[in-house]
């Protein structure tokens, strides 16, 4: 190693004061904190602008709710920023640098955050999804009441996040009046939790767990909201089950609400993450009937919750204040009672086991439902977890 003495930039002062807190750079970055400083930098600690996840109006660093809507806003994923004199030759400058009056700034990830995100399982995840109106009712003519939908938002880079939403809603009301809600349900979901949830994720924005149930719910709200809009306008009865899978970077949350149904495989064990709200499994949790003996009750399909319910209740899964940690090679299965009705739990497992190709395996379910009568609607989509690459 030599012991030579690095000769400084030329043009760099010996000292300078430090900026404020509070003090804003291009009006984008405000410092919220003096770090360290020698004859040569400063190190701040700043927050860039970041939009509401409500309104999407950007606001400055250092605040704490929307200067437009009042709503509170996530803790800002800080920066460090260097500052130094600026040297005579700006071609010295290090990437992601300006200057402003004689001074030289520089953006840097901060290391906390850079260590953590090391640390984030490398995740990524592929998908398929199939709808069939099944045999029964496909062979009438009927209209297919099941809705599928699938947003998905691609890394920024080798280490980004992996984002997605992943929803079947099952139409409820008959004819077309089920077929329009399950639709209705899907647009207004995709909508809402692309707007509240995909896009600030995607932006970089830090979500608590408490905001994303938030957001989750409120999504779910205006869904219902506009299937009792729907049925005040035309004077009907109608309403969707619904169950919906979003993933974020490696985490997953679970929303369900009737008797459509989300599975988890892992390392070869298949289970429900959801519970159906209906009236044969109210009779199951209580010892009345038997598992088995549900599949054949003559009131099976009897659902006790469901969208376009004026008191809507649902669930979200895992239960409490934290999110299901996703591995490297688990499958989620989302499914209509149209599929789980006719294939039992092991059969699905079995396709998932041996069926890797998420395309594929929703095709080998739909076409299991249909060989043991296709009674109903057949939907699944089928979402594969990855290990992602450096």
């Amino acid at each position: 190693m030599s012991n030579e003495t690095q000769t400084p930039i030329a043009g760099y002062s010996e000292s300078f004061e430090p900026l404020v807190p509070g003090t804003t750079l291009l009006d984008r970055y405000t410092i919220v904190a003096f770090v360290s400083g020698s004859e040569t930098m400063n190190l701040y600690a700043v927050a860039p602008v970041r939009p509401c996840p409500v309104c999407n109006v950007e606001n400055e660093g250092n605040a704490s709710e929307c200067g437009f809507c009042g709503s509170e806003l996530p803790e800002p994923n800080l920066l460090q920023l260097i500052e130094r004199r600026a040297p005579s030759e700006l071609r010295t400058l290090p990437p992601s640098s300006f200057v402003i009056d004689g001074c030289s700034y520089t953006l840097t990830p901060d290391e906390h955050h850079m260590s953590t995100q090391a640390a984030m399982p490398l995740l990524r995840f592929t998908f398929g999804m199939q709808t069939d109106p099944g045999l029964k009712r496909g062979a009438l003519g009927e209209p297919n009441e099941d809705s599928l939908a699938a947003v998905t938002f691609a890394a920024h880079d080798a280490r980004g996040a992996a984002l997605g939403a992943f929803m079947i809603a099952d139409g409820v009301g008959g004819a077309a009046a089920g077929e329009i809600a399950s639709r209705l349900c899907l647009q207004t979901l995709t909508h809402e939790w692309v707007t509240r949830l995909l896009l600030p994720l995607w932006n970089e924005t830090a979500l608590s767990d408490e905001t994303i149930r938030a957001e989750i719910l409120a999504g779910v709200a205006a869904a219902n909201a506009r299937l009792l809009q729907y049925q005040s306008d035309h004077n009907l009865q109608s309403g969707a089950t619904l169950t919906a899978a979003l993933i974020f970077n490696g985490r997953a949350y679970v929303v369900n609400i009737g008797d459509s149904r989300t599975y988890l495989y892992r390392r070869g064990v298949f289970s429900p993450l959801t519970r159906d709200h209906s009236y044969v499994a109210a009779l199951v949790a209580n010892g009345v009937l038997s598992p088995e003996e549900a599949y054949l009750h003559p009131q099976r399909n009897l659902i006790l919750r469901s969208l376009g319910d004026v008191n809507l209740d649902p669930d979200i899964f895992p239960e409490g204040d934290r999110a299901l940690e996703l591995e490297p090679g688990d499958r989620m299965l989302l499914c209509s009672d149209g599929l789980w009705e006719m294939v039992r739990d092991a059969e699905m497992q079995n396709v998932l086991a041996h069926t890797p190709d998420p395309q594929q395996a929703c095709a080998e379910l739909v076409n299991w439902a249909n060989l043991a009568g296709g009674a109903d609607n057949i939907s699944s989509i089928v979402v594969n977890c990855d290990a992602g690459s450096e």
